[in-house]
């Protein structure tokens, strides 16, 4: 009967499953969460950017900002698979795909409609 040893760490690295509370000294939570959930902060991040426009500048610019950030979410739906989405993904694509892009045309009228 012969025993064998088990492998080290280093050979197993690979194979193992990588949790986000695995090391948060190497590497933080908060950045892990910003590369997970980068494609909706960034539509997110330019709403913002447009409600602050239409609040402080001018409605018009700021309105249509902000339905091309919620066009951009649209795209970012549309092509990016679904287990890197993060929180945009929450229904299934088309209905999410139809629903922004629907809400971002009709904002588009409406902030060019609009007077000024």
């Amino acid at each position: 009967m012969t025993f064998t040893s088990p492998q080290s760490n280093s050979e197993n690295s690979g194979l193992r499953a990588v949790s986000i509370n695995e090391n948060p000294q190497k590497t933080g939570r908060w950045i892990k969460l910003l590369k997970r959930q980068w494609p909706t902060l960034v539509p997110l991040s330019i709403a913002l950017f447009g409600l602050a426009l239409a609040i402080q500048i001018n409605f018009r610019v700021g309105a249509i900002t902000f339905s091309l950030a919620v066009g951009l979410a649209t795209l970012l739906r549309l092509w990016l698979p679904r287990f890197s989405l993060g929180w945009l993904y929450v229904r299934t694509k088309w209905i999410d795909v139809v629903i922004l892009g629907v809400f971002s045309v009709l904002l588009l009228v409406l902030s060019i409609v609009v007077p000024s």
